[in-house]
């Protein structure tokens, strides 16, 4: 079930700021994912609800676990069974599986890859905690448990001070963020898809982002295509 965007969302997307300079679309329909290929455009998220049975799976299964799997599939037959070894048949695990298949079925019909890398991890600290731009083409992330990727306007950083560029100093006092610069947060189940510095057309717009800050546990995926 999708949910809508929120009154302050719909608020800062009516503006005249962001229909004229905004990289973010937030989007609550499959269809509209393709949004991601306008130019302007580096960060597209579609909201969705929280399905109770693949949220029950994660929770019961995978958050208690160290996992850490990688993986590279034909999405037309992903062999997903890693991704939950050792858990019994039960309508989470089925659910669970069934989402992950969907979202490469979807990310493979977007990008046209013949291949796909598939990550899962259960998280306990940032693994990217500074705001950075990847050298990917496009990228998927999800968090099934836990805060969600926060990511940043194009128009809102100096990239002169993304990632090591900052010489260790924080994202909070580096200035990567311009004067009155806010970051934004993906939900729970949200389904992001970042461009990356090897979009055609994207050097030096890709899409800026970085793992959320603090301890609290978290079960996060991401896609990438492969050639």
């Amino acid at each position: 079930m999708m949910t809508t965007t929120t009154a302050e969302e719909r608020e800062e997307l009516a503006s005249p700021r962001a229909a004229t300079a905004s990289s973010t679309r937030i989007v609550t329909e499959l269809a509209d994912l393709a949004e991601l290929a306008a130019p302007e455009v580096s960060v597209c998220v579609l909201r969705r609800g929280v399905d109770p049975d693949v949220d029950g799976f994660v929770r019961e299964w995978l958050l208690p676990r160290p996992i850490s799997e990688a993986l590279r599939v034909d999405p037309g037959a992903p062999d997903l069974a890693a991704l939950a070894a050792g858990a019994p048949s039960s309508p989470g695990r089925e659910a669970f599986l069934h989402d992950v298949r969907g979202l490469i079925s979807l990310f493979a019909d977007l990008t046209g890859c013949p291949r796909v890398g598939v990550r899962l991890a259960r998280l306990a600290k940032p693994m990217c905690p500074r705001l950075h731009a990847d050298m990917v083409t496009v990228r998927l992330v999800t968090t099934y448990v836990g805060p969600g990727t926060e990511w940043a306007e194009h128009a809102d950083v100096r990239r002169d001070r993304l990632g090591h560029r900052a010489n260790g100093v924080p994202d909070e006092v580096s200035g990567v963020l311009r004067a009155g610069a806010r970051l934004r947060r993906m939900d729970p189940f949200d389904v992001g898809l970042l461009k990356g510095e090897a979009w055609p057309g994207s050097q030096d717009r890709g899409a800026v982002h970085r793992s959320p800050p603090g301890t609290s546990p978290r079960v996060v995926m991401t896609l990438d295509a492969l050639a």
